[in-house]
Formats: C-alpha cells, sequence, structure tokens
C-alpha cells in the first residue's frame, strides 16, 4: 500500500503493509530516531508523536490511518520555535526527562500548553498520563509545564505587538 503524509511538514511516501505499526514505519523507512522502542502496547508512552497536532502512541498507529495527515516527531518538533519554550522551562529548573522519555514529555507538553495557555495541575497531570516514565515527579512536572506555558503566552503577547 502507497501512504502519502506530511512528515515533519515535508511530503513523503511509504510503500508498506497496511497494519503496520507507525512507530516501526518511522524508525525503519524514515531519518526518525526519537521514538524510543518500548512495550508496543500503548503501555509506556514513549513512542508519541503529533498527528494533525494531536498527541498520538505511534505503536498503536496503523499506517493506513497516516494517509493524507500531518506527522510531527521530535525530530521536527525540535526545530521549531516553540520547542524553545519548552526547553528553557527544562533550564529554567533544572531539570530534564530522561533520554527515554525526553522526546515524548516535550511532544505532550506542548500540546498541552498550545490547547490551553493557563492549565491546571489536574489537567497537565491527565494528559501527562499518556507517558508511564516517572524520571521526573510530578509536582516537578507541573512546574515545568506552568514555566513552559508561561513562557509561550509571553511569546504569543510580543507576535500580538
Amino acid at each position: 500500500m502507497k501512504i502519502s503524509c506530511l512528515l515533519n511538514s515535508k511530503p513523503v511516501d511509504f510503500t508498506t503493509y497496511s497494519d503496520k505499526p507507525l512507530n516501526l514505519l518511522l524508525s525503519e523507512e524514515s531519518e526518525v530516531t526519537s521514538i524510543t522502542p518500548g512495550c508496543s502496547k500503548g503501555r509506556c508512552g514513549n513512542c508519541i508523536v503529533l498527528i494533525d497536532e494531536k498527541p498520538r502512541l505511534s505503536c498503536l498507529v496503523p499506517a493506513f490511518q497516516i494517509s493524507g495527515k500531518s506527522i510531527q516527531t521530535f525530530e521536527g518538533f525540535a526545530k521549531s520555535k516553540w520547542f524553545t519554550d519548552i526547553r528553557r522551562a527544562y533550564e529554567k529548573h533544572a531539570m530534564h526527562p530522561c533520554p527515554y522519555c525526553y522526546a515524548a514529555k516535550s511532544l505532550l507538553i506542548h500540546s498541552i500548553i498550545s490547547d490551553n495557555t493557563d492549565p491546571s495541575p489536574e489537567e497537565i497531570l491527565q494528559a501527562m498520563k499518556i507517558n508511564s516514565c516517572t524520571c521526573i515527579s510530578e509536582d516537578h512536572l507541573v512546574e515545568i509545564v506552568k514555566t513552559a506555558s508561561m513562557f509561550r503566552r509571553r511569546r504569543r503577547r510580543v507576535r500580538r505587538s
């Protein structure tokens, strides 16, 4: 099956079987390296990508579902101005996720603060449950997201001026 989509804002075509999991498709047939091998059952949350700006566990997405969609991996996101807000928040709190979940947590934080410029701690923790890694405590995670959100609000204010 031929599947066309946007991968990190670039048009790509994949030829694969329709039910191949997206995480395998990306790791085997593209230059994506940010998807950490994990459970392949949707339990660990380390394979998160954004599909049409929404976080999805790529191990649970069959290839046919990405046809015509926009997929953003950490490789593409890390080059964006939006990642700067999250990177600065990690640095401000001197906390960084472990190498296994760094990409996934960063994409989740972006998703949270893109949809809600002032998320509550409950909203943050609920959204972050998709990633099971506990390398950062819940309290610190809330602080990081709140700080990234503050940086994002400032960026938007400056852009409007």
